[in-house]
């Protein structure tokens, strides 16, 4: 089991895409969500955002996955607080508590302790009722935990301890003790991991092998089990792409250049949105092209205005300003509230497409067809020159 889940904590998890998001990924009895003064009874797949709490009833417990890809397994009877990303860590106020991190360290607080894990560790407070002596029990079942307490720290391996206080240095267990003695929750957690990375890894394949819509179908359910799992999007955005779903194949590759900006510049994806979106768009306004006579006699919508790239009546060395000084006047008035103004790249292609040139809006008719082809209300032209 060691030698597994040491292989296991090497392959692919979640990484981040709920922003600050979390999944259940399995439950017993009743659970509960405490978040904003709230309780929310937990069900297997729902989603958990940002700082929550949990609390387990005395016959419940939760197995969750975090956006990092960290497990942890809560015991029946027991409660958590888990702050917020991006310094997420989790505080153990009563019960116990299994966790097994995605990648480097998880930050757990529990007692006046500061505990960092690397790897699967166990947790147990002994307060009321409990055989033991009172204090918090733990044992690192891989990797290594670094206990805080006031005045030290110490780094304990596949020992089981007890902390006091947070004011004394851990004392290492001569013997196990019932309160951390051994069940199926770490096999159950290896197994969570072990089987989503298979799937992704499926769905990659099938993506490599021209099996689209297979790929697609196995990568969507990575994705619905795992929302934060960062190189999902951008297969499917890839699978889109082949089989000419261009409007998906953008929201999938602009998720992924959220998500993960770095990977996103390396493998050119950028350029790729650019050709995307200049292909939507012309798409886009060859349609309505198309539709003229119906657009053209439909209300336009309400409080929206088009500006049309400014007439240049002076030196032509001065031609950049003319869009130029168009996008200055754009960023101002989407400022107004409740005044919706349309993208300048569409207005341009639009204005191209209807033979409307550099030297201004030819006639008034021409003027009133160019608004109506935008569904704008108004329509903001101008000139400029420079002696």
């Amino acid at each position: 089991m060691g030698r597994l889940l040491i292989s296991l904590l090497g392959m692919a998890w979640a990484s981040s895409a709920l922003a600050g998001g979390g999944q259940v990924l399995s439950i017993t009895g009743q659970v509960q969500k405490l978040q904003a003064d709230q309780a929310t009874t937990l069900q297997r797949g729902d989603a958990l955002e940002g700082a929550f709490g949990l609390r387990a009833a005395a016959t419940g417990r939760a197995q969750i996955a975090l956006e990092d890809g960290s497990i942890l397994t809560l015991r029946a009877g027991s409660e958590v607080s888990i702050a917020a990303p991006p310094n997420r860590k989790l505080k153990l106020l009563r019960g116990g508590v299994d966790v097994l991190p995605g990648k480097g360290y998880l930050v757990v607080e529990s007692m006046g302790l500061v505990l960092q894990t690397s790897g699967y560790l166990r947790l147990r407070q002994c307060a009321d009722g409990c055989k033991e002596l009172p204090g918090l029990y733990g044992k690192a079942l891989s990797g290594e935990v670094v206990v805080e307490y006031t005045g030290g720290r110490s780094v304990l391996r596949n020992k089981p301890f007890r902390a006091p206080s947070g004011d004394t240095r851990p004392l290492i267990l001569a013997r196990e003790t019932e309160l951390l003695a051994e069940d199926d929750q770490l096999e159950l957690a290896t197994q969570a991991k072990q089987a989503l990375a298979e799937d992704l890894k499926n769905g990659m394949e099938a993506y490599k092998n021209g099996q689209f819509e297979s790929a697609r179908k196995t990568l969507n359910a990575v994705l619905e089990k795992s929302p934060t799992e960062k190189i999902v999007p951008y297969y499917l955005g890839l699978i889109a792409l082949e089989l000419k779903d261009n409007e998906a194949a953008v929201k999938h590759l602009q998720q992924y250049s959220r998500d993960d900006p770095d990977s996103a510049r390396a493998r050119g994806v950028g350029q790729l949105l650019t050709l995307l979106l200049t292909q939507q768009l012309q798409d886009e306004v060859k349609q309505a092209l198309k539709q003229e006579s119906t657009l053209t006699s439909e209300k336009p919508e309400p409080n929206t205005i088009a500006v049309q790239a400014f007439t240049n009546r002076g030196d032509a060395s001065y031609a950049a300003l003319a869009k130029g000084i168009a996008a200055m006047v754009i960023t101002d008035l989407s400022k107004v509230p409740g005044l919706k103004v349309l993208e300048r790249q569409k207005v341009q292609k639009l204005m191209d497409e209807i033979q409307l040139s550099e030297s201004g809006l030819v006639s008034q008719d021409s003027m009133l067809k160019a608004g109506r082809l935008m569904k704008a209300e108004k329509v903001l032209v101008g000139s400029f020159g420079v002696q």
